[in-house]
């Protein structure tokens, strides 16, 4: 009950003065109702997420600080939208929208809910691989404001700022609720919603209205078509890009909008909205531009003369803007490190002197060559990056089929141009783009970049935005050829929408709603009582795997291999790489290091016998469990089918971090509650 307590209060916040911005932003009938939700949801944020974002960087994030500037905000935007029209007039026009939209609402709103429905069990479920997105909130609302410094792998660093338009949100959340337990379930759900709103509206705008909910349950619940299933994942385990993917979302519904529509304010609006996304992830960002420069090339093809063919550039460049401009004032007034040098300085990774490439083992603990200075043009072979763009997953499939489907997407692209009526004309051109688009910035990484982590960022971040594209196309193909059996039989078109939307969210949810294990989860909470109930507060944890966040949001208590990936912190790299190398040795051949437990005042050893319990296994490689048992210096103290902790005979940990005490970030000694 609480966690639903909890979601009401996070709505609460958003809607609003998100509800407020979107009558203030659209006069009543200029949108479709679908449209002015995801208006809804993406000005929400902004604006409750600005309020944050003052507060933040001013050092004064208190909720007692928060709530009336929020309720001023809100109250601004109320007063705006009703001189702009009437409640009766919008409700009027809503209405009207409804009656004449009646089918594709309801079958559009019927898929939307079973899959926000089917995310309703994660609120009660215990995710840890990725806690540290929640963390950066509890550390900006414990410190009231952007922290001097964050606990990081056992030292203080300056705080990762390039999401902090989202921390600054978490950190509301932290405030409202100081169950570290039911923060990331709801901000998962709330992301979801927002996802599904904003990828519904963006198939609206495309002209995609009869099977138009069909783009939220193949991304946000599909498991089984094309390389999806990893989007389709991370809505199951909270992450900074749920969130960022919500409101891009949102925002390439709008400027889809704007450009077609050739109109200013409209414009402006999805600047501001792309805004906050980029302050909240980049990569959802780098795709939805991508899906707005495409409408603009559609819009030009559509145009007829020089003037009008080239308006809805006008348009493009007034959102990017905004968009731009927004953005810069969050990096501005940010604070901390942006997060991201080793992107803008690649030589820099020249300083860390190691024969193996240090990202890579970071990343999935493999040990491959660096790659040498003048070995070629390329990081991977351009047909190899093409062919991880297009398979992955459980999408594996012989090169001549993705060249079947490559054609096939470019040939439903020309024909729904040429033969399609109004809107849809545009999916094909957008869906095409975005495919291509992300296929380019794919081998520019690729051929830019020779560290594992960078070069590979394309496969690694943008796959599936492929599926994305060609998801478009199909549905657009779909939707004209429902359109085309309306025009003779309209009855016969009604039943087969319904046909085709029912039967893949038949298919589809089921098996997505296994995805996650409950039984991990479960697990994990055994752990987390375990160390909130029977550990001190100045208890000092090595675990066997490198972990984001959860001991420390879970359990107020320090862990040595616990922080954000330094990928492109190249000033940290050298340190973590050499602290996991130590704790890789210790946990291969614990008698012979003892001394690593000594050094860093371990008093408990953690051993997850399962992959992801509490983070990721590849860096800390194999336990050798035999050793472990018969080490005179460690005590067994705790043994499940996952999990082995052993107590440090002898060990004098330091005193707790003041980092870890603090008004929302402390040692916690109740069990977990949701």
């Amino acid at each position: 009950m609480h966690s639903l307590i909890v979601l009401a209060e996070v709505a609460c916040v958003l809607a609003v003065p998100g509800i407020a911005a979107s009558l203030a932003a659209f006069r009543p009938g200029e949108v479709a109702i679908v449209t002015r939700l995801a208006a809804a949801f993406g000005l929400g944020y902004a604006a409750a997420g600005s309020c944050a974002f003052l507060l933040a960087a001013v050092h004064a994030f208190r909720l007692s600080f928060f709530i009336p500037l929020w309720l001023v905000v809100s109250a601004v935007l109320w007063v705006v939208a009703l001189r702009r029209a009437s409640i009766h007039d919008q409700l009027t026009a809503l209405i009207d929208d409804v009656n004449n939209n009646l089918f594709p609402l309801l079958l559009g709103a019927a898929v939307v809910g079973a899959v926000l429905i089917a995310h309703v069990r994660y609120l009660y479920l215990l995710g840890a691989p990725r806690y540290v997105y929640y963390l950066n909130g509890l550390e900006i609302a414990n410190s009231h404001g952007v922290p001097s410094a964050t606990l990081e792998y056992g030292q203080s660093w300056a705080p990762a700022t390039d999401k902090i338009f989202l921390d600054a949100f978490t950190g509301v959340v932290g405030l409202i609720s100081n169950n570290v337990a039911v923060g990331p379930g709801v901000l998962l759900w709330v992301s979801t919603f927002g996802a599904a709103i904003g990828l519904w509206a963006t198939a609206w705008e495309l002209g995609i209205r009869r099977v138009g909910g069909l783009l939220p349950l193949l991304l946000l619940g599909n498991s089984l078509i094309l390389n999806i299933a990893v989007v389709t994942g991370d809505f199951t385990d909270y992450r900074s890009e749920d969130f960022g993917r919500a409101v891009a979302f949102c925002a390439l519904a709008l400027g889809i909008f704007a450009i077609r529509e050739r109109r200013t304010l409209p414009a402006i609006i999805a600047g501001l909205v792309l805004g906050a996304a980029s302050g909240t992830h980049l990569v959802p960002v780098v795709v939805v531009a991508i899906g707005l420069l495409s409408a603009g090339v559609a819009e030009f093809l559509r145009g007829h003369g020089t003037r009008n063919r080239l308006a809805p550039f006008q348009y493009g460049i007034i959102l990017a803007a905004v968009g731009g401009v927004a953005g810069i004032i969050i990096r501005i007034f940010a604070g901390g490190s942006f997060g991201l040098g080793g992107a803008s300085s690649p030589s820099t990774y020249n300083s860390i002197h190691t024969s193996f490439d240090p990202t890579a083992y970071l990343y999935y603990g493999g040990f491959i060559p660096r790659a040498k200075p003048g070995s070629g043009p390329w990081y991977l072979p351009p047909s190899q990056t093409l062919y991880g763009m297009m398979t992955g997953s459980h999408f594996h499939w012989p090169s001549w089929a993705l060249w079947v489907i490559f054609a096939a997407a470019v040939a439903a692209t020309v024909l729904l141009f040429l033969l399609a009526r109004d809107e849809l004309r545009d999916a094909g051109v957008v869906g095409l783009g975005i495919f291509l688009g992300v296929m380019v910035i794919a081998l520019a990484f690729d051929f830019h970049y020779h560290v594992y982590i960078e070069a590979t960022f394309g496969v690694r971040r943008l796959r599936e935005a492929t599926s994305f594209g060609l998801i478009i196309i199909a549905l657009g193909v779909i939707e004209a050829l429902i359109g085309l059996l309306a025009r003779h039989r309209a009855r016969l078109a009604v039943a087969v929408s319904a046909v085709v939307v029912i039967a893949l969210a038949a298919w589809l949810l089921p098996n997505n709603s296994l995805r996650l294990d409950t039984r991990l989860s479960r697990q994990r909470t055994t752990l987390i009582n375990w160390m909130r109930t029977q550990t001190p507060c100045d208890a000092r944890f090595l675990v066997n795997q490198r972990t984001e966040g959860p001991v420390t949001s879970l359990t107020g208590r320090y862990a040595l291999l616990e922080g954000m990936g330094p990928f492109l912190r190249v000033d940290k790299l050298p340190y973590v790489v050499s602290l996991l190398l130590g704790s890789r040795q210790f946990f291969q051949d614990p008698q012979a290091n003892e001394a690593y437990l000594r050094q860093h005042g371990i008093s408990y050893v953690v051993v997850s016998r399962v992959p992801f319990l509490l983070g990721y296994p590849g860096p800390t490689g194999v336990t050798n469990v035999a050793q472990m048992n018969s080490a005179p210096f460690l005590q067994r103290v705790l043994v499940t089918p996952a999990v082995i902790v052993y107590r440090v005979v002898g060990a004098h940990p330091a005193p707790v971090s003041p980092l870890l005490k603090g008004p929302v970030l402390h040692c916690i000694r109740t069990p977990v509650r949701y």
